[in-house]
């Protein structure tokens, strides 16, 4: 068996790497909002040697999520002296990791032939290749998951002390995501509960507790400076008394979060071609028959983890705003396990193993065509404002063309946010000193202008008239693939500053 582990778990890692890397291969990633403000707060924790106790904002308002995704980050930013492209390794690297701990996970629990076939699972999700070009902190929450079910499956099998570590990864995934750890609280509570034995073990609910609470320590300590700030927030998003943007009624919120739900079990497919979801939902549905007739001793822990999705959603309920799909990214763990026991269990069966088959190799129909459309064919360039190495061609032409001295420069983007250049030219000017870009007025001056809205047409000139305050003359204009346009401004008489509304302050602490 360990000869085979180290033919079929390479094999495993290479389809995993195929599928998410070939933008990463081409010299390319997705460098968006999110990875420009992780890249200049991670820069903040080295250069100014400043421990955080918050990471990122979360999507509700007043809460963050954690800082260990930043300080993952910062060793990265050192080693790469701050080149952005070197995090598309780690991020491949998080890609390839979460695969290879489903495999010791499912290994430990099921044996080698279920740690095979869990890993290959998680491996031909699109919730873990997919996002590789574009990672985020909410990526690593499938990794913390495979951690958490581990111990409640260890758990439910009667080991009291298991919970825990169960209860440290509760808390651990608050460090990358908020709305499904803050409803992961409950129903993990809830689980402990129900054990009859566990609940009257008062040793076990002590360390248990004091293991949540040492891996949400920096959230207090934060919240105690902050006024509760963060447990406040949580408060208002789970009831009726502040109502933000997209809040739903509670007519519109079920049928919303049920498509949600449906949606956190289709995760695990590599494709939603319309046979592969029937061949789905007919070997979950086997398997449940087949397990509910059965005496079997992954019974309990198979209805456990097929109906955690279910348990979850609704605490959910509570919840008045969409649930998107990267909010409940490590569901695809309880849902994955579940898949393989089912497996498991109609393999026995003759109609079982037709399903299976069929399944698999429809899957991996897909996963040929997929990879021959990316591998075989010549790589088209990403004609989008968000590609890296659209946006750094506009940072080199910067450069080049104004030479050496002072220079001003201001970015319009229509999310308001210009963490993107600013990281971007700050990092390029580390190797080129005689060149100096800030955002301030200068005699020359360059707007860096990212595509408009749709149907927005006088967006640059109302920009430049209401927030730059410039009648600066344009000598040159440059457009770049991508859609990104650069204006060479001369301002050659004294003009008012800049709306202060235009530097948007990124730290809070």
């Amino acid at each position: 068996m360990k000869k085979l582990s180290l033919i079929i778990i390479p094999l495993i890692l290479l389809i995993s790497f195929l599928l998410g890397s070939r933008m990463i291969l081409a010299g390319n990633f997705y460098y968006l909002f999110d990875q420009a403000r992780d890249y200049l707060l991670v820069k903040s924790i080295v250069d100014n040697h400043s421990l955080a106790l918050i990471g990122t904002h979360s999507g509700l308002g007043g809460f963050f999520h954690g800082p260990l995704w930043l300080y993952m980050l910062a060793p990265v930013f050192i080693f790469g002296n701050g080149n952005p492209f070197v995090f598309t390794y780690f991020y491949i690297g998080l890609q390839l990791f979460t695969v290879f701990v489903a495999f010791l996970i499912g290994s430990k629990l099921y044996g080698n032939k279920g740690g095979f076939l869990i890993s290959l699972i998680v491996a031909l999700s699109p919730v873990t290749w997919s996002v590789v070009p574009n990672t985020i902190g909410v990526n690593a929450e499938p990794l913390v998951f495979l951690g958490l079910f581990y111990f409640l499956i260890k758990f439910l099998r009667g080991n009291k002390s298991s919970f825990i570590f169960a209860s440290f990864f509760v808390g651990l995934s608050l460090q990358f995501e908020t709305a499904l750890p803050l409803v992961l609280i409950p129903s993990v509570v809830l689980l402990f509960v129900l054990n009859k034995i566990a609940i009257k073990n008062l040793k076990v609910i002590f360390l248990s507790f004091m293991s949540f609470v040492l891996s949400i320590s920096t959230f207090i300590l934060f919240d105690l400076r902050h006024k509760f700030l963060m447990t406040s927030a949580v408060l208002s998003a789970f009831s009726d008394g502040h109502r933000g943007k997209g809040y739903m009624e509670l007519k519109d919120r079920i049928p919303a979060h049920i498509n949600s739900l449906l949606g956190a079990y289709e995760s695990l497919l590599f494709n939603q071609d319309l046979l592969l979801v029937m061949l789905f939902a007919v070997i979950l549905f086997f398997g449940v028959f087949l397990f509910l007739k059965s005496k079997s001793k992954y019974k309990k822990e198979f209805l456990f983890l097929l109906s955690f999705p279910v348990l979850v959603y609704i605490f959910f309920i509570f919840y008045p705003y969409p649930i998107w799909p990267e909010y409940v990214l490590g569901l695809l763990i309880p849902v994955a396990l579940a898949f393989y026991l089912a497996i498991a269990a109609i393999w026995k069966n003759i109609l079982g193993k037709v399903l299976v088959v069929l399944f698999f190799m429809l899957t991996f129909f897909h996963v040929a065509v997929f990879i021959q459309n990316q591998y075989f064919y010549k790589y088209q360039p990403v004609n989008s404002s968000g590609s890296y190495k659209n946006q750094k061609a506009v940072v080199e032409w910067l450069f080049k063309d104004a030479g050496n001295g002072k220079f001003g420069y201001f970015v319009y983007i229509p999310e308001t946010y210009t963490h993107g250049m600013d990281y971007l030219i700050s990092w390029y000017g580390k190797n080129n000193s005689k060149t100096i870009f800030e955002s301030k007025k200068d005699k020359t001056t360059y707007l860096i202008l990212y595509p408009h809205l749709a149907n927005d047409e006088g967006a640059y000139d109302f920009w430049k008239k209401n927030v730059l305050k410039t009648q600066g003359q344009v000598i040159l204009s440059k457009t770049f693939y991508g859609g990104i346009t650069v204006q060479k401004l001369l301002i050659d008489k004294l003009e008012p500053q800049v709306d202060p509304n235009y530097y948007q302050g990124l730290l809070f602490r």
